[in-house]
């Protein structure tokens, strides 16, 4: 397993954190603190470094970036502003898909302008009902003709009242469990939704919305796939959106991490920096080693993705554990700032805010416990 980057991911790596730190850094806090939502025109000044096009193939337009040169990007990004992650990576995780599974109409139809970053799109299988157990989607689509009825309620979207297409997840068959699972592109330019954004903890510059089908006619030719194929294609991409998360939270946990070495070096007491104090050194080495041993698992994973080998196992070790260790590691940098930690004075608390929402993103932690108990014991806790 290759632990050291390639000189063209060196290359990825260095060009992203220059870009961001000059071009995204500055809009952060202003946003945040007033709780601004981004705007499309931000999020275009990515489109250059293949945040939307980078996992779509050549001959689809796209860059063909190999899955680890992406997550080195995703956790450039999140590092700097988690909120502009959350919602770039959202939409490219549609873009993604639909370049893999849509037909060459919809790829004519919908995929130039996401890979442009002209348009956002979004993920939309979470109902008020139903989380973790997707077999239990409570959303519609009935046959009309060359149109399906769609009827239901979307929640926790990420992007949700950005986005221009929504890729749903409804029932076609009711009676038939998962398997009557569909997936459809719903672009607002032809189908009438609406969007309520949720206010919640963190990531306040990111939208997290609730969507509302009442009735909304989606053209057929935007079905992905095939009628009850919508689950496997909802499942097709797990692995690769845990790695993500993953490099989500370490980009997280990097920036706590510096935060922290900085304010160590500078903070005086008792005549001398705090970073000569062994209790903080020992809480900066426990940190610098967490987010160490993340990155690690994340490219152990990332590599397997590359090399087509199914990595189950290896993805959910790493979100397990980078998710719970960055929240360990934003806490103790809170704890490093002291009484200033807790303030917005410093961007700690941010990071502790944006962090603790991605223990439940892409499989909560106590998901993840189940599947690799299944795959380590052979035994199900789902059955």
């Amino acid at each position: 397993m290759e632990i050291e980057l390639n000189q063209q991911q060196r290359i990825i790596k260095d060009s992203v954190r220059k870009f961001l730190a000059k071009e995204i850094t500055p809009l952060v806090e202003d946003h945040e603190t007033g709780r601004k939502l981004i705007s499309k025109d931000i999020i275009k000044r990515l489109e250059p470094y293949g945040y939307a096009s980078g996992l779509v193939a050549e001959e689809h337009g796209g860059l063909g970036l190999d899955f680890v040169s992406y997550c080195i990007m995703v956790e450039e990004l999140s590092r700097t502003w988690a909120s502009l992650r959350t919602v770039v990576t959202s939409s490219a995780l549609v873009t993604k898909l639909l370049s893999r599974k849509g037909t060459e109409r919809q790829r004519e139809k919908f995929l130039d302008q996401l890979m442009a970053m002209d348009e956002l799109a979004c993920f939309a299988l979470t109902e008020p009902n139903v989380g973790s157990d997707t077999s239990a989607l409570e959303a519609k689509a009935e046959r009309d003709g060359d149109h399906y009825i769609l009827n239901g309620t979307k929640t926790l979207i990420t992007g949700g009242s950005l986005a221009d297409l929504v890729l749903v997840y409804a029932k076609v068959k009711n009676d038939a469990g998962g398997k009557g699972i569909t997936a459809f592109l719903v672009h607002k330019s032809e189908s009438s939704f609406e969007a309520r954004n949720i206010r919640k903890m963190g990531m306040h510059s990111s939208p997290l919305s609730e969507l509302a089908f009442v009735d909304c006619r989606v053209p057929a030719e935007n079905r992905l796939g095939e009628e009850g194929e919508g689950q496997r294609i909802a499942l097709s991409g797990l692995n690769e959106g845990r790695v993500n998360v993953t490099f989500a939270v370490v980009g997280l946990g990097q920036a706590a991490l510096e935060a922290s070495i900085r304010y160590a070096q500078e903070r005086v007491q008792f005549g001398k920096t705090i970073a000569h104090f062994q209790l903080i050194q020992d809480m900066i080495v426990k940190m610098a080693l967490k987010v160490d041993t993340a990155r690690l698992l994340g490219l152990r994973a990332a590599g397997l993705v590359d090399r087509g080998v199914d990595c189950r196992r290896e993805a959910s070790f790493a979100k397990l554990y980078a998710t719970e260790a960055m929240v360990e590691v934003c806490n103790q940098a809170i704890q490093v700032h002291g009484g200033y930690g807790y303030t917005a004075e410093f961007p700690v608390e941010r990071y502790f805010r944006d962090v603790r929402h991605l223990t439940m993103a892409e499989g909560t932690t106590e998901i993840q416990k189940l599947l690799l108990g299944r795959e380590i014991l052979g035994v199900s806790a789902f059955a």
